[in-house]
């Protein structure tokens, strides 16, 4: 197993980026120090050929082999029995496939391990699971992430603005969050 990186993207946030130039700029900030894994990877390739397929996923996947490189391998079967126990825990409640959060849970387990770095993902419950006591994994989704780059003047409003319309127009989100709702911290579940 390689070196974790700083942050670590997982499946739901790798589609949302896909579909907006936003994805430009993760891609120029974080190149070097961004990371995904083979749960993740795998997680794509399913989505494509699912019944229907996810519209999406061909290109998200194309677009992470672009700036994410090789996806990390986790080979250890303590680590594949820990993974499980992460996974079950965010898909309580849920009529998910068993293969399902996989990637976030694989994410997590890293991050947990390494003792630093970040999880950027859009699944709330993945995120509550990686700041649960047990990991204390510091996870933001890809619209937290926007309103720390507006914060600091790295991201316009009007990208922003333009990532969240095409979130909305792609049914990915549906809360009415503004670039002027980021900048006061105003995030509601996407925290």
């Amino acid at each position: 197993m390689t070196e974790t990186p700083a942050f670590l993207f997982d499946t739901c946030s790798i589609i949302n980026l896909s579909y907006s130039p936003v994805a430009a700029l993760f891609k120029n900030r974080y190149t070097g120090r961004a990371g995904w894994t083979r749960a993740v990877q795998t997680e794509l390739t399913r989505q494509r050929t699912r019944k229907p397929p996810h519209p999406q996923a061909g290109r998200a996947c194309n677009w992470a082999t672009s700036w994410l490189g090789h996806p990390i391998e986790i080979t250890d079967e303590a680590d594949h029995v820990a993974i499980e126990g992460i996974r079950a825990a965010i898909a309580v409640g849920c009529d998910d496939d068993s293969l399902d959060h996989l990637g976030e849970a694989a994410s997590i387990h890293l991050l947990t391990k390494a003792g630093t770095g970040r999880l950027i993902s859009d699944d709330h419950g993945a995120r509550a699971i990686a700041r649960d006591r047990r990991y204390s994994v510091r996870a933001a989704s890809t619209v937290g992430v926007l309103s720390e780059l507006l914060a600091r003047g790295i991201a316009s409003p009007e990208i922003v603005d333009d990532y969240l319309d095409t979130l909305r127009a792609h049914n990915r989100m549906r809360v009415k969050l503004t670039s002027a709702d980021l900048l006061v911290g105003d995030l509601g579940p996407w925290f």
